[in-house]
């Protein structure tokens, strides 16, 4: 059983997430303001993860982030929030949130993301990898190579984690689909397989010739030839 700390003003969705995860089988406790969530963090025992919603009312979720960075850096965080905008993503990744779902969201895939999330804190995966000459680090969302700039967006990297965490199987596009893009209806197979090629344009030293993503005729993609740094 693990314990979650699910930090939401809004009453309705807050009751609505205890009761989800409750019933999953996990213990819940629950804060509608950042005050009170920081005070509920100082205690122990620490929780297994954080729920944290940005839009508080009277912190702002951000500085929560950064106090939780400093005093519980291994504890995992899942934003919840409406702040969809990529900026704010990539922001919550600096500060150090594991996983970042926005409004409106499905509570299917809510749910499996915080399984992931619980299970890689008993199983854990490195957060940096190397493709050849390309060094990959999902905590910053950042990129290097010796001789090139490489920019991903946030959807590339967020496709490229999802095939690192398993570890060598294959996925399909209705995974990366529920994963990725959550209840963007207007995403489609195609979405994920342009997503695919852009990524492999960026990260392989010949496209047509992938030696790190895959295909899996009739399943979909894996991720193979990383090396965990």
């Amino acid at each position: 059983m693990s314990l979650i700390l699910v930090v939401e003003d809004e009453l309705a969705l807050r009751t609505g997430l205890v009761e989800q995860f409750t019933q999953l089988g996990h213990q819940l406790e629950a804060a509608d303001s950042g005050r009170l969530a920081l005070d509920r963090l100082k205690r122990t025992p620490t929780p297994d993860l954080l729920i944290l919603d940005l839009g508080l009312p009277d912190i702002d979720g951000t500085q929560i982030l950064e106090t939780c960075q400093q005093q519980h850096p291994n504890m995992p965080i899942l934003v919840l929030s409406a702040r969809a905008n990529e900026s704010d993503i990539v922001l919550g990744f600096k500060l150090g949130t594991r996983d970042y779902v926005t409004k409106p969201f499905s509570t299917r895939v809510l749910a499996a993301r915080v399984e992931s999330l619980l299970a890689r804190q008993d199983n854990p995966r490195s957060q940096h990898i190397k493709l050849g000459d390309l060094t990959v680090d999902f905590e910053s969302y950042s990129v290097s190579h010796p001789t090139r700039k490489v920019r991903l967006t946030t959807k590339e990297f967020d496709i490229l984690r999802y095939l690192h965490e398993q570890q060598g199987r294959p996925v399909s596009r209705n995974d990366l689909l529920d994963e990725v893009w959550g209840m963007d209806s207007s995403a489609g197979p195609r979405t994920v397989d342009t997503h695919i090629a852009a990524l492999r344009k960026k990260i392989e030293s010949d496209p047509n010739r992938p030696q790190h993503i895959f295909s899996q005729r009739g399943i979909g993609y894996k991720l193979v030839n990383e090396e965990v740094s």
